[in-house]
């Protein structure tokens, strides 16, 4: 009687292993992120725009917070935590300059975050604008480039375009007068600007509301990079 049992259980037991093995990656939901919010710092009567800040590789939520003091105070904030822990308390949304698996995961990640992010600081989901950093720069050309109706607008600074974004996109010209900001460094090392130049000439037939400015600085967000980003953004808000 015992072994009988122990038999169904061992069946039942690959039965169950072999049906998690064929299940699909994309069926499966991601994590969800970890993340800082801020209220808008002026009040409104409506519901407030949003942007969600991407950090880079190595950082973390907390990074680019020192942004927000510099930009419209009508923006509520939300700043996730890439889902990969890499050296000494740092953070990445993936593995690699290209690794297209995890880049998808993070892609992923981050859209199921914008709606949870709306809810819990009772923004207005039209107005959700995504400014992301060097790697956080590339996810968010990742979203662009997929799913642009989800946001309103976006901001890379100092990113680089991943290679098979651009292959397999609607025939349609479905980016045609989505406002992007692409800021550059002209002395970026880690990124050289030749990146910057390249995902604007690429995105150039696209017909997107682009903007593109290079300023004199290396891997890092210049004074002039903030100040191009606040405008930008003013621009945007009724």
């Amino acid at each position: 009687m015992n072994n009988t049992y122990s038999f169904i259980g061992l069946l039942l037991t690959l039965i169950a292993i072999g049906g998690c093995r064929n299940q699909d990656p994309a069926e499966t939901p991601p994590a969800p992120l970890t993340f800082i919010q801020q209220a808008p710092r002026q009040a409104s009567p409506r519901k407030p725009p949003l942007l969600v800040l991407l950090h880079g590789y190595g950082a973390d939520e907390r990074d680019l917070l020192s942004l927000v003091s510099q930009l419209d105070p009508r923006l509520a904030i939300a700043s996730p935590r890439a889902p990969i822990a890499v050296g000494d308390g740092g953070y990445a949304w993936f593995w690699g300059g290209d690794n297209a698996v995890d880049l998808e995961d993070a892609r992923r990640s981050v859209l199921l975050f914008l709606d949870r992010a709306v809810e819990a600081l009772s923004a207005d989901p039209r107005r959700v604008y995504i400014a992301g950093f060097s790697q956080g720069a590339m996810l968010t050309l990742a979203i662009v480039l997929t799913e642009p109706q989800k946001i309103a607008g976006a901001a890379v600074m100092s990113g680089r375009l991943s290679p098979g974004l651009l292959r397999g996109l609607p025939a349609i010209d479905f980016l045609r007068g989505f406002p992007l900001l692409i800021t550059h460094g002209t002395e970026d090392t880690v990124t050289p600007i030749r990146f910057g130049r390249e995902i604007r000439d690429a995105l150039a037939p696209l017909s997107l509301d682009l903007d593109y400015g290079e300023f004199v600085a290396g891997h890092t967000i210049s004074d002039e990079t903030i100040h191009a980003l606040d405008e930008w953004l003013k621009e945007r808000l009724p």
